[in-house]
């Protein structure tokens, strides 16, 4: 270990912090190459008929079920309505506490919106789809037009201004990214292929409240009958990281996992960093002693070298307080 001090010491931090960040964007840009749909999608969002009466409503279809998340990836402050839509008779299974094993044809929609934008109008922007199809993942993005009727088939990703109120009250302006199909294999590869992010068993392990009643989440897709029937009970669950009752290693490794992890693990896009921030990677093993003082400077500062890489354009202020809170925690 280098010790210094003085203004010598804090410079030479500082170049070594540079250092490294040239070095994991090196190492995130010289990825393997882009994955390619086998399946042609169709040219407008309503041809899948997720949703039933007005569209902008979200109101879900007979037969496509509402999903809910424990954490969730930030992405500009955008809120967001997840869909499963299973061939009927299919049912997923479960497979430990990562990814179940989904039928094919199954189809994942992530929809993007703004509760309060311009005169506290919901603003849609995008809806997301993962189609599952001859044992591969295959991803879509659609653009929701002007008038909120119906979204169309993105192949280049847009820029869409944005004006909304935060849940301070506070207003912002950004210009949203919406990410092209080559984008989508960066935050979703696995190898070479593409996989979920979100739908995980130990994400989807929550309660949800169902006609005033809360139950299991896991249980209700079984009831469903989207999930085979399984013992749920030694299942884990991802912690909420929004939730400031829990235990702060916790809601940070779990942040890390929805925001970071989809890159920095094995078989992810930056791969070969020093980093792997899955959730059940031990600590020792994770890198974020080595990088903590990067972690922080990279998610808190927007530019060339701002971590995640592809769907934020502004920083996350309270997930980069949390990292802060848990990087003071472990000098502590």
């Amino acid at each position: 270990m280098f010790k210094t001090g003085g203004k010598q010491g804090l410079g030479l931090a500082m170049l070594l912090c540079l250092v490294l960040a040239v070095v994991l964007m090196q190492a995130c840009n010289n990825g393997p190459h882009a994955i390619s749909n086998n399946v042609s999608f169709k040219a407008r969002l309503s041809e899948y008929a997720l949703f039933k009466g007005e569209m902008p409503d979200l109101v879900p279809a007979d037969g496509v079920v509402p999903i809910l998340i424990g954490s969730s990836l930030f992405t500009d402050y955008a809120e967001k309505q997840r869909l499963l839509k299973i061939p009927k008779g299919r049912k997923m299974v479960i497979q430990g506490d990562g990814l179940p094993s989904f039928p094919d044809g199954t189809l994942l929609a992530k929809t993007f919106y703004y509760s309060k934008a311009g005169k506290g109008t919901r603003l849609i922007v995008e809806t997301r789809l993962l189609l599952y199809s001859s044992g591969k993942w295959n991803a879509a993005t659609y653009r929701w037009n002007e008038a909120q009727t119906d979204a169309e088939l993105l192949t280049e990703g847009a820029t869409v201004p944005v004006y909304f109120e935060d849940k301070y009250g506070k207003y912002r302006h950004l210009e949203y990214k919406i990410p092209t199909q080559n984008d989508c294999g960066t935050c979703h590869r696995s190898g070479d292929e593409l996989v979920p992010l979100g739908p995980q068993i130990r994400n989807l392990n929550i309660d949800v409240n169902v006609g005033g009643e809360n139950v299991n989440q896991l249980v209700y897709f079984m009831k469903k009958g989207v999930l085979s029937k399984a013992d749920v009970g030694g299942i884990a669950s991802l912690p909420d990281y929004k939730d400031s009752s829990g235990a702060l290693a916790l809601r940070a490794r779990a942040y890390l996992e929805m925001n970071c992890a989809h890159c920095h693990r094995d078989a992810g896009s930056a791969a070969g960093t020093s980093l792997d921030l899955s959730y059940n990677t031990p600590f020792e093993k994770t890198g974020i002693g080595y990088n903590k003082e990067n972690m922080v400077i990279r998610m808190s500062t927007m530019g060339e070298y701002h971590m995640p890489q592809i769907g934020t354009t502004t920083p996350d202020e309270e997930g980069v307080k949390l990292i802060r809170d848990y990087i003071k925690s472990l000098a502590d």
